[in-house]
């Protein structure tokens, strides 16, 4: 079986993506090139399934648009969330 030839990629990355892409490299206990390439096709597989066709019922379709359009109620686990800083800035 012949194996498949392996091709480089060079990236320019801002200074703080790569604070945060090492950080969480560090954290992940992986190589920075498996923890980019991991990501890169987790991302890969996402977009491809976002771009799938999906077929619903009218009156489902009709429910779901419906319960998009209803604002949130407020709560306080919807309050504590919006007010706590986003993992990446901490």
């Amino acid at each position: 079986m012949a194996v498949p030839p392996r091709l480089s990629w060079n990236l320019r990355v801002s200074t703080e993506d790569q604070d945060l892409i090492d950080r969480a490299v560090a954290a992940s206990g992986k190589t920075r090139t498996s923890f980019v390439l991991e990501a890169a096709r987790r991302a890969a597989v996402d977009t491809l399934v976002e771009q799938s066709w999906l077929q619903v019922d009218p009156e489902r379709l009709t429910a779901f648009l419906e319960c998009l359009d209803a604002p949130p109620q407020p709560n306080p686990r919807l309050r504590r969330t919006l007010a706590a800083p986003p993992p990446w800035q901490e």
